[in-house]
């Protein structure tokens, strides 16, 4: 599973040199009608199966750096630096027109219905016309029905929240017509409203004549639908409380659609307002800053339903200034109870859970405040956390004024919350400064993991920096490793057009493999005292707009561009060639030395994979004092030198005694232990393996265990029964991406 590196990681050393090869082989209300003058009649688009990923074929390995030739529809036009750049010709995780017509804000009423499993919704969108004349707009949806389109009357766009939007649900609004064009199996479909002329049959256009800077409001109202791929539903006894029905959204990358209509692309940046009506006693949180809460009866959503639920409501309501990508809209609602950790900070959890949480994430104010100091002002106004229950997909997620965070970070001794730090860095990197589409999104998550370990190492020393780089390259060879040298999707910027998923090739790639560039850009012009101001200018230059590759590209030449090394840069080569890099950074390993040493002593004693009662000497003593980073990091070491030859079940069997590891209440440190174990068909570690896949949906773990156990012969059958009973329980985008991995269709879903 893992490639080489150097035998110089073998030696002790404080400053040990990473060199990287070609890999080796092997290795619920109902409904009422709205007032008019909304048409009547919902709409939705055909059913329309997402396909399941194909994989493209190979590139041929190049033979050297220079021969190197890389396809022409990676190097499309680009628009000049600080501008935004997704639309619909080079966006292609997108159908909508923004390149015509940009949405800048969203006044959104929300209707939680947890019966049904559906939210009923009205936003009212203004934009911006981009060019004379449009003539339609274009809004992406996947799932959606559509049940009325109209125009607004100038005069009532804006961002006047809650009573703006009541002021429209009075004024006069005049219906549009609106279509879907066919079907797409993985970007959905786009909604296609037809703008009206001015001076056509009915004298006038509400709209009034659309010229380049036009601002326009559109209303829609939509219902979404219980398989909506950006929203889990969880049952009372999916919770930690098991009283109270849960549910929350993930957007990130392309299921915004399936939540609202809108243009889902990272380029097309907006502000919003929120108001939300949930059955008492749950409580609502948004991806904003909370403005007030009071009793849902008479109060309101105009454009939804004057009849009140059967049961009591509680209204929510929320304001975002700062504009985000749809990728970052964020709502959950459950029984939640707040603890604050700092002046900026609340720990938001299920009340069994929340005391835990604000344990865990106690230093989050230290962690703005070093972010602060590298990165500049923290513009969000709050940074709170949500604890969610087990079955978020994925580590962390940076959405604005409230991160959520997966329960598997609760490892009692605050040693895994650098997944908090690195929430706290996409702040500028990602959520400030933001990729233009998916195909970049090594600027988002390359530059976060370069801050998050900036963050890490001005708290805890620079021994702290280079223990977290050098984890990081082995991780990146182990990804390079997995997908293969030649993969096209193992470069740094990959092509997505043609419909490809975002979520299919998702990977530590642009994570480990941007930070490895940005590192060796560092080095290059001079180190942190050159780097550091201009990570700081590029922030600053670049704030609230989204851009390319090729624009940071620009912007660093032109910051450098009295520094002759900066111009030795192979761009091309960077950007687009698969595997790994194609230089050599150089970390300080002093942290990770006695790790590494402690690997290759078990690695040693059993080179052939034949058994053995483990390295002479052996005790628990090797391990005392260490931190839980150290322990992952001798696991994943281990793993790295034992991907040609697996180790013999006797020898995993005596390291997890000898160490405890099953005693550890840290996820990463068994869930590294258990990819050493499954290969080694060591059965004693079966059970514990599938109770990690049964009690938490954390994708990093899901889905590489979920492979281990189906590649071994002990596993297969345990790895497919294990998800035939825990796969319903999974959020949607893990169901899918599981049942990728193990050829299997997804698990029906009951209803409950």
């Amino acid at each position: 599973m893992l490639g080489r590196l150097s035998s110089a990681l073998a030696r002790r050393s404080r400053t040990s040199q990473l060199r990287f090869g070609p890999p080796t082989a092997s290795l619920s209300p109902s409904f009422s009608s709205v007032p008019q003058p909304l048409t009547p009649g919902p709409v939705s688009p055909s059913a329309r199966p997402r396909g399941a990923f194909r994989p493209r074929p190979r590139l041929a390995a190049a033979a050297s750096q220079s021969s190197r030739t890389y396809p022409s529809p990676l190097h499309r036009p680009i628009p000049g630096p600080m501008a935004s750049t997704a639309n619909k010709s080079n966006d292609p995780s997108s159908l909508s027109n923004i390149s015509e017509i940009r949405v800048t804000h969203s006044d959104f009423e929300l209707d939680v219905n947890l019966d049904k499993k559906v939210i009923e919704g009205y936003v009212k969108l203004d934009a911006v016309c981009e060019v004379d004349a449009p003539t339609r707009l274009l809004l992406d949806t996947r799932d959606l029905t559509i049940h009325a389109v109209e125009a607004l009357p100038r005069g009532s766009g804006g961002q006047g929240g809650q009573q703006a939007a009541v002021d429209a649900a009075a004024a006069k609004a005049v219906p549009l017509p609106f279509r879907f064009e066919e079907p797409h199996k993985v970007l959905g479909s786009a909604l296609v409203v037809d703008l009206p002329a001015p001076g056509g049959s009915s004298g006038s256009s509400p709209l009034g004549p659309l010229t380049r800077g036009s601002v326009l409001s559109i209303g829609v109202r939509f219902t979404t639908s219980p398989s909506s791929s950006a929203v889990q539903f969880l049952a009372p006894a999916q919770t930690h409380g098991g009283t109270h029905p849960y549910l929350f959204t993930q957007c990130q990358a392309i299921h915004a659609r399936s939540l609202v209509p809108c243009q889902d692309s990272p380029g097309a940046k907006m502000s919003y307002t929120a108001v939300v009506r949930v059955p008492q006693p749950l409580t609502a949180l948004m991806s904003a800053v909370p403005r007030e809460q009071h009793p849902g009866e008479g109060a309101g959503l105009p454009h939804l339903s004057d009849v009140q639920p059967p049961y009591p409501t509680n209204v929510f309501s929320f304001v975002q200034k700062v504009p985000i990508p749809p990728y970052l809209l964020a709502l959950a609602v459950g029984e939640l109870a707040g603890v604050d950790v700092g002046p900026r900070t609340r720990v938001w959890s299920e009340p069994g859970m929340v005391a835990a949480g604000a344990h865990e994430f106690a230093d989050t104010a230290k962690f703005l405040e070093a972010g602060e100091a590298i990165a500049g002002e923290y513009v969000w106004g709050r940074y709170d956390l949500l604890l969610l229950p087990p079955s978020f997909p994925y580590g962390g997620m940076e959405n604005p004024c409230l991160t959520f965070v997966t329960p598997t970070l609760l490892a009692g001794d605050r040693s895994l919350t650098n997944v908090v730090a690195h929430e706290i860095a996409h702040s500028w990197t990602g959520n400030l400064v933001t990729n233009a589409s998916w195909e970049h999104f090594w600027l988002n998550e390359g530059f976060t993991v370069f801050l998050e370990r900036k963050i890490l190492g001005r708290l805890h020393g620079a021994p702290t920096f280079g223990f977290h780089a050098a984890q990081g390259a082995v991780k990146l060879a182990a990804e390079v490793e997995r997908l293969g040298a030649d993969n096209p999707y193992t470069r740094l910027v990959p092509d997505l057009s043609g419909g490809v998923d975002p979520d299919d090739v998702f990977s530590s790639i642009p994570y480990e493999k941007g930070f490895y560039f940005l590192y060796y850009l560092q080095e290059l012009v001079g180190g942190p005292a050159a780097f550091d101001p201009f990570l700081a200018a590029y922030i600053s230059a670049h704030r609230h707009a989204t851009l390319t590759s090729d624009q940071f590209r620009k912007f660093f030449e032109a910051y450098f561009k009295d520094v002759p090394a900066s111009r030795s840069v192979d761009w091309d080569t960077w950007f687009f060639a698969p595997g790994m890099p194609p230089v050599t950074n150089s970390y300080d390993t002093s942290l990770a030395q006695q790790a590494y040493d402690l690997a290759m002593r078990w690695h040693t004693c059993d080179v052939m994979g034949i058994g053995s009662d483990g390295p002479p000497g052996a005790s628990p003593a090797d391990v005392s004092g260490w931190s839980s980073e150290q322990m992952v990091a001798f696991l994943d070491k281990l793993g790295q030198f034992r991907a040609p030859q697996p180790m013999h079940s006797r020898v995993t069997k005596k390291l997890a005694e000898m160490y405890g590891i099953y005693e550890s209440n840290n996820a990463e440190i068994r869930f590294s232990f258990f990819k050493l174990a499954i290969p080694a068909e060591d059965d004693s570690a079966l059970p514990a393996a599938a109770a990690m896949l049964r009690n938490q949906g954390r994708m990093k773990f899901l889905r590489p265990l979920y492979r281990a156990l189906h590649r071994s012969r002990g596993g297969r059958a345990l790895a497919e029964e294990t998800f035939a009973a825990a796969g319903p329980s999974y959020h949607p985008i893990a169901r899918k991406m599981v049942a990728a991995d193990l050829g299997l269709p997804e698990p029906v879903v009951a209803a409950v």
